[in-house]
């Protein structure tokens, strides 16, 4: 992305190097706190394996003193020392100043904090750490304090200030003046605030359903209450134009890193763009992902996780790829086997060896990540092959029938009773009558 800005905007030889060092800087960050996170997992996970874990408070513990917050319901969550970086943003808008504190305006109103009267921001989007650097360029502090635990994956949080500004405005005083401007028919304020915390419904922008939605814990102030965090602003597609038209030349950084609220907004005003949209969504995933790589079947292929060790429960290993179970919600009752990677290259090289098995997988966008899956004729296939696949597949769905959410129960059941051929592993798994 930022050799693209480079090659775009007109900046000078020492801009292009700021930018170009702020982005070896934040991967430098980025892998530093992936290889901390990486070995805290290893040691946390060899110690629940093995069961010789503690959990204190709200922590659990490995033998070696490494831990990790574990808080009710909320995702779990590691510390990350010393990845610390301080560098300089280029101005690239070149915008005058009075319509830079209008973005800037709506980003407080959204995911703008303050820290020692400097604004700063904490995401765990790419896209968004440049799209708001954009605004407050000058020098800017970089750290990673921690990373959570999703269903995904390892999802690292990058927290940057702005140390070139002081924060003019405090949360409540930003998002009154948002509401103000927008009376006043100024729209910039609420692009931003769209790109902070905007609510993208797929479903209805691409079909005709036009609504600018906020979150927000005072719906009221922005607009009619949509739900008790959520505010609607603004309805009708002339809305999604006054807000592409604010963007201006924002817009085309925000085309270059393909953000997914600007591609939103892009849906509702473009018409050829949405019917090329929709015409890819017909196609398989995978289809798609492989036009945009090209024909020339240059994708790494060396660097994607292997069960090593065999696969955890609730996963089988296929040509020695992990990939997770999973029961489908529908009436006939089916159930998956999904992987998921961050890297466009390894989603396909993953794919490429499954079906150089025989196998039919199909690759989705899962928010950030590539989810490569197949299907249940490919498990079913796999599990009539290879006993270790069928007794995992058969202890998963026994699993599932006995202590799954009464729809989790009924999917199983239905699967189990279909094929017989994970009755044998299942009945063995019971616990002998007495």
């Amino acid at each position: 992305m930022t050799q693209r800005v480079a090659e775009t905007f007109q900046l000078t030889e020492e801009e292009r190097g700021q930018l170009f060092y702020f982005r070896d800087t934040l991967k430098r960050l980025l892998l530093e706190a992936q290889r901390q996170a990486k070995a805290k997992l290893t040691a946390i996970y060899k110690a629940v394996v093995d069961g010789t874990y503690r959990v204190e408070g709200n922590k659990l513990y490995a033998p070696d003193g490494t831990w990790m917050y574990v808080i009710g319901d909320f995702t779990p969550r590691i510390l990350i020392h010393g990845v610390t970086a301080k560098t300089r943003f280029p101005d690239i808008l070149k915008l005058p100043r009075e319509r830079l504190k209008l973005f800037q305006l709506g980003w407080r109103a959204s995911d703008e904090g303050e820290a020692d009267g400097r604004p700063v921001i904490h995401t765990a989007q790419p896209w968004q750490v440049f799209a708001w650097v954009t605004t407050r360029y000058g020098v800017v502090y970089t750290y990673i304090a921690s990373v959570t635990l999703t269903h995904q994956g390892v999802s690292i949080h990058v927290y940057s200030k702005a140390r070139s500004w002081r924060q003019r405005w405090s949360k409540n005083e930003a998002i009154s003046l948002v509401a103000d401007y927008l009376r006043r028919r100024e729209w910039a304020p609420l692009f931003t605030m769209w790109l902070g915390d905007g609510k993208a419904r797929w479903n209805k922008i691409l079909y005709g359903k036009y609504v600018v939605s906020i979150a927000a814990k005072e719906p009221r102030r922005l607009g009619l209450v949509a739900s008790t965090y959520e505010a609607i602003v603004a309805t009708g597609r002339e809305a999604f134009v006054k807000l592409r038209e604010a963007a201006g030349v924002y817009g085309v950084l925000l085309d270059l890193s393909k953000s997914h609220k600007w591609i939103y907004i892009k849906l509702a005003t473009d018409d050829a763009f949405r019917a090329a949209y929709k015409l890819k969504a017909r196609k398989r995933g995978i289809d798609v992902l492989r036009e945009a790589f090209g024909q020339n079947g240059e994708i790494p292929t060396e660097q994607f996780s292997h069960a090593e060790d065999g696969p955890r429960r609730g996963a089988v290993a296929v040509a020695g790829i992990v990939m997770s179970l999973h029961l489908v919600n529908s009436n006939g009752g089916s159930f998956l086997a999904e992987h998921y990677t961050r890297d466009a290259g390894k989603a396909l090289a993953i794919a490429g060896k499954l079906e150089s098995m025989g196998l039919r997988p199909n690759v989705v966008r899962s928010g950030r990540y590539y989810v490569v899956y197949i299907a249940t004729a490919d498990l079913l296939k796999l599990a009539e092959r290879d006993g270790e696949i069928r007794r995992a597949v058969a202890l998963y769905l026994a699993e599932k029938a006995k202590n799954g959410t009464p729809r989790q129960r009924e999917i199983a059941e239905k699967i189990l009773k279909r094929h017989p051929l994970f009755l044998s592993h299942t009945a063995s798994s019971r616990p002998a009558s007495p």
